[in-house]
């Protein structure tokens, strides 16, 4: 049986910048082909545009009429059968996703490992290669920082996208094996630390024009599963303070008081900052609860259950504001007190602790 097919996934916040990126993979690897989709700018909200070229030109230009004009049915109708269809021509040697502009790819990263097609596992016919994320160091601190909505810059991807800009920036550069950039800001600006902050250890970063796609597959480690990139696996990229941008790992095996939750969530998740990681509460003591917070949005849901290891609270932050010793006193403010605990987490059973809304009932998540 023949190894699966390398796919490299771009991920970008500029078309511009898409393309660039994709033309630098078939430029260094030439026996490649891109497949490109758009959801954003149609003109019908029930369709996907399809584009495959390789250096010799256009191979396909198509609509697709979607159940859906979400990123999971592009991805389960069209994208990830796609890439089997092209694989198994046998005609090139690398597949390029280009992703729609602001899509995440951790969810192609999972689509990629657990669909199948025609009866068959995507992933016996092909394998993630790499993602590759491009970011514009000039609007990059006000982009990702700030709190505009990609809705209010005509950039969602659906009628109902109420991402963050912010939100899309992060969870690109953090799920990415390499960071291209584009932009004047030098390798030791602000706006380059901040990258190192969010972006993994193993991570290539590299100038978009002076980009050598192949030495830098080569350098970083590659596809690291379907998990890669998740905020509840914070991972601490060990950039060092600097230019004023500043990494917290605030961690605690206590869960955290549900009404003192309430009371400093925007402690927590305000300012200048983007943080991710998880926490417990007494009520629901089997439960992991996300969180996710970029952009001026925070979001938390039920993501899991504690089952090997100890339930603990995490969040990391990466921020560049003077924030700091406001968050550390937040986060211990939150934190159940030893007497406390002594009550016991039976004390907790059954007791409304007003987070129901977003994760879901206690009697189903505890």
């Amino acid at each position: 049986m023949a190894s699966p097919l390398p796919v490299t996934v771009v991920a970008s916040m500029d078309d511009v910048l898409r393309r660039t990126a994709a033309s630098a993979v078939l430029c260094d690897l030439p026996r490649s082909v891109v497949v490109q989709h758009d959801l954003h700018g149609l003109a019908s909200d029930d369709a996907l545009r399809r584009v495959v070229y390789d250096l010799d030109g256009v191979v396909e230009n198509t609509a697709v009429p979607l159940e859906h004009a979400c990123l999971s049915c592009a991805l389960r109708e069209d994208v990830v059968p796609t890439l089997v269809r092209l694989a198994r021509s046998g005609r090139w040697d690398r597949l390029v996703l280009a992703l729609p502009v602001t899509a995440e790819p951790d969810l192609v990263l999972s689509a990629l490992h657990g669909a199948v097609v025609d009866g068959q596992s995507a992933a016996s016919v092909v394998s993630p290669a790499g993602v590759l994320a491009t970011v514009d160091l000039t609007s990059l601190v006000d982009d990702l920082f700030g709190d505009d909505l990609l809705v209010e810059r005509g950039l969602a991807m659906t009628t109902d996208d109420r991402r963050a800009v912010g939100e899309v920036i992060a969870h690109q550069i953090e799920c990415a094996d390499i960071v291209a950039s584009a932009g004047s800001p030098s390798p030791d600006s602000r706006e380059a630390t901040v990258v190192r902050h969010l972006a993994p250890t193993s991570a290539e970063l590299a100038d978009l024009h002076d980009l050598d796609v192949a030495k830098a597959m080569a350098r970083a480690h590659g596809a690291r599963g379907p998990h890669r990139g998740d905020y509840r696996r914070a991972e601490l990229s060990g950039a060092g303070e600097n230019n004023g941008v500043w990494t917290l790992d605030l961690a605690s095996w206590r869960p955290v008081h549900p009404a003192r939750l309430h009371d400093r969530i925007v402690d927590l998740a305000g300012g200048q900052q983007r943080s991710r990681g998880w926490f417990w509460l007494p009520t629901r003591p089997r439960a992991v609860c996300g969180w996710d917070s970029a952009g001026g949005q925070l979001s938390i849901g039920t993501v899991g259950r504690w089952s090997a290891t100890s339930p603990q609270t995490r969040i990391v932050v990466t921020g560049i504001d003077d924030g700091r010793e406001r968050l550390r006193e937040a986060f211990d403010g939150v934190l159940m007190t030893d007497s406390e605990l002594a009550r016991g987490l039976s004390h907790w059973e059954e007791r409304d602790d007003g987070f129901s809304q977003w994760l879901g009932e206690i009697d189903e998540a505890a």
